[in-house]
């Protein structure tokens, strides 16, 4: 098992911490933990190597990547660094991250009515899909487990069409987090989470665990339940780390299996 510790990729915002989204289960809260793209170059300078490059989604789920494409073009191009793209929703390819990409990180909803609901757009599934394929540069899916409210909704639909598409897969879980709509709900049931794991390990080749968890005893239990997956990001668990971004580690054992 690959033990992922993400403490020296760095999470970047075209957007600062302005999102007009205010999704329920983020309400622009993570945003503001993330670096702002026009303080990535000190980063760079420090001899930063990963970076996963977001920010806050317009209305339509899209995210404004365009605006700043010279800078991350010629930070790339002048500094050996890699991109890990988590482009939102968009309704066709993003081009900026399709160029610069190293990798893409999608999320994925197998249920319009759930993805309006947390998200305030919707989008068919296949039209995600279609989406995902259109890309030149790998796309790896991710599947927050929970997403409503802490309840399981769509999960297992989500994984029989992911599967039919793609070989890997990262699963997150959700974290009831403070100043958003969804503060008072409640992580899911361990159980239940393991179940979808379980499910994604017989459709998939590659399954991980990914970045957002809860953390505490609830990360602790979970994770030393998850002997049978292929990688743990954010490990509490004992065992050799490597240190990068799950979208490439997954990409690289992909290659192994």
């Amino acid at each position: 098992m690959i033990l992922v510790d993400t403490r020296y990729v760095v999470p970047v915002s075209v957007t600062g911490p302005n999102c007009p989204m205010n999704c329920k289960h983020c309400g622009g809260v993570y945003l503001k933990h993330m670096i702002p793209i026009w303080d990535m170059g000190k980063f760079v300078d420090e001899g930063r190597k990963i970076f996963l490059i977001s920010g806050g989604m317009d209305l339509d789920g899209e995210i404004p990547f365009e605006r700043w494409e010279k800078l991350l073009s010629d930070l790339k191009k002048d500094n050996n660094i890699r991109y890990n793209f988590h482009v939102g929703f968009p309704r066709r390819r993003n081009e900026v991250a399709n160029k610069l990409a190293d990798v893409i990180s999608m999320d994925f909803f197998a249920d319009p009515d759930v993805m309006e609901e947390v998200y305030r757009i919707r989008r068919d599934p296949l039209e995600q899909i279609d989406v995902m394929k259109s890309y030149d540069v790998s796309v790896v899916p991710h599947l927050t487990i929970g997403v409503m409210c802490g309840e399981i909704t769509h999960e297992f639909r989500a994984i029989e069409i992911l599967s039919r598409s793609f070989e890997r897969i990262v699963l997150n879980v959700f974290i009831p987090t403070a100043g958003t709509a969804f503060e008072n709900c409640h992580p899911p049931d361990i159980n239940d989470v393991l179940k979808v794991f379980k499910i994604a390990r017989d459709r998939f080749k590659v399954v991980f665990l990914g970045c957002m968890q809860p953390k505490g005893s609830y990360r602790s239990e979970l994770q030393r339940n998850l002997t049978f997956v292929d990688g743990i990001t954010k490990p509490v668990v004992d065992g050799k780390r490597t240190y990068n971004c799950c979208a490439f580690e997954i990409l690289k054992k992909g290659e192994m299996v």
